[in-house]
């Protein structure tokens, strides 16, 4: 596989993530590199805490909700010589 094709799957694979809603970290063009990351789900405890005191059956709801919240992921994507994509998790 020649650079220019290379480029174009780097690129449109990335494209393609950030329609996922990743957010491009880092990207390193020449070595075909990049960091995606995607906000977790966050989860907002001081509302429903207030709603579990008003209706006292509210806190089976919170418990669902906190319990099914995405996390933050970050990943790295990258494509070797062959012309294969990699893509791994990265911590932190």
């Amino acid at each position: 596989m020649d650079r220019t094709e290379a480029v174009r799957r780097f690129n449109n694979y990335i494209s393609t993530k950030t329609l996922e809603g990743y957010t491009v970290v880092d990207k390193n063009e020449s070595g075909l590199i990049a960091v995606l990351a995607k906000q977790g789900d966050k989860v907002n405890h001081t509302l429903h805490a207030i709603l579990t005191l008003l209706t006292c059956i509210w806190g089976i709801v919170w418990i669902v909700k906190a319990t099914q919240a995405k996390k933050a992921v970050r990943i790295r994507v990258s494509i070797d010589e062959s012309g294969n994509l990699n893509e791994e998790k990265v911590a932190g």
